[in-house]
């Protein structure tokens, strides 16, 4: 045992000595996190308040005087146009509209997504809305007939999630997806410093001819990779912790601009139990990971032959976790349980969401384990092949 916890202390005394690797790993993540989420959100957010504040010029072709106004009422400044269409195509204005037949047709450049165009189009929409409403109402009246004629009926939506799942918002998809990719490359450095870079250094030879057990000694190295998977992962989770309450309460204004930040979610509410749970599937889905990690890197020739392998193993789980966000979609079986990695992932989602139940955790924890086991006699199996001890 003594042997087992010197062999997991050289190792990540290995990598602590590089502090590039210390500040990617461990310190990035918590800084990046925030600015992931919510640094966009913020940025229109604030661009939009400015577009909405601001007096843009549209170009405006037989427009009726009542339309002219509703667009100055909103800060618009109607210009005449020639040809409003190709106006906007130069760029010499952000929008157009012209009226022909009853019809209001508005020329904006939509297709590169959010765009400033796009904004000052939006407030034409919102001026000729209210000149439309207008229209209706003074029509109505004149026929001595009410504007609550045209709203028979009111309907009302509710949220019915359960209250973790209204907490956590975009947090169901965020956590288990940072979690999983964090370990892995967070796992990813370590795993390769301590096979291949071995290799490359000379030293994994007078390491294997020590008298010291095998087990002992690739135990010591999947300790140590599995340390810094956690923290690695526990640091961008805690990024994301600091995201949803330090960031939005600075910067509430402009996320209350943006309808979709609301779906970010304010935290967790979880029971204690429901936090042991994640870090209970967290450690099993790691060990599963790292002993994959040190197998890949053994049989590597060199570091940079050893993170080629790690990419591919990145992608298999990248795809289903871009599928977690349209799990509700799918028809969830019971065998979906004991699916290496795919468990996982869908276990996390639930804790997060407050909605899984015992049998989900049972087959996720026991078929992850025996995966890890699995996984850790391949470790230590290859390291008792000379083939691949000596690739190199």
């Amino acid at each position: 045992m003594i042997n087992l916890l010197r062999v997991a202390r050289k190792e990540l005394l290995s990598v602590l000595r590089e502090r590039r690797v210390v500040f990617t790993t461990l310190v990035l993540p918590i800084l990046l996190m925030p600015v992931l989420m919510y640094g966009p959100l913020i940025f229109f957010g604030s661009v939009s308040q400015k577009t909405a504040d601001a007096v843009q010029q549209i170009g405006v072709q037989n427009l009726p005087e009542g339309a002219l106004s509703a667009l100055r009422a909103v800060k618009l400044e109607p210009i005449p146009a020639d040809n409003p269409e190709k106006a906007v195509q130069d760029k010499n204005l952000q929008a157009a509209v012209t009226y022909k037949d009853n019809v209001f047709t508005v020329f904006g450049r939509l297709s590169g997504g959010a765009t400033q165009s796009s904004l000052v189009v939006e407030k034409v929409k919102t001026a000729l809305g209210a000149y439309k409403e207008r229209l209706v109402a003074e029509r109505l009246k004149a026929k001595g007939l009410s504007t609550e004629i045209l709203e028979p009926v009111k309907i009302a939506v509710q949220d019915a999630s359960p209250k973790q799942e209204r907490a956590a918002g975009l947090f169901a998809f965020l956590i288990p997806y940072f979690l999983v990719i964090f370990i892995l490359t967070g796992g990813q450095v370590v795993a390769i410093d301590a096979t291949a870079g071995e290799k490359e250094k000379g030293t994994l030879e007078a390491l294997l001819a020590a008298p010291v057990p095998l087990a002992q000694i690739v135990g010591g190295k999947a300790i140590a990779t599995l340390s810094v998977a956690l923290v690695s992962a526990l640091a961008a989770v805690t990024g994301i912790l600091i995201g949803s309450t330090v960031v939005r309460s600075f910067f509430t204004d402009q996320l209350k601009s943006q309808t979709s930040s609301a779906a970010l979610g304010g935290g967790l509410a979880l029971e204690p139990s429901g936090y042991l749970a994640i870090l209970l599937t967290s450690v099993l889905f790691a060990a599963f990971m790292v002993s994959i990690q040190l197998s890949l890197g053994l049989y590597a020739r060199s570091f940079k032959e050893a993170q080629s392998y790690m990419t591919p193993l990145q992608i298999v789980f990248i795809v289903p976790l871009l599928l977690l966000q349209f799990s509700d979609f799918m028809a969830l079986q019971s065998w979906f349980y004991l699916v290496p990695g795919l468990n996982v992932m869908l276990l996390l989602d639930g804790l997060v969401r407050g909605s899984a139940v015992s049998w989900q955790l049972a087959f996720t924890w026991l078929s992850t384990l025996g995966y890890a086991l699995l996984a850790l006699m391949l470790a230590v199996r290859s390291f008792t092949r000379e083939e691949v001890v000596f690739r190199n």
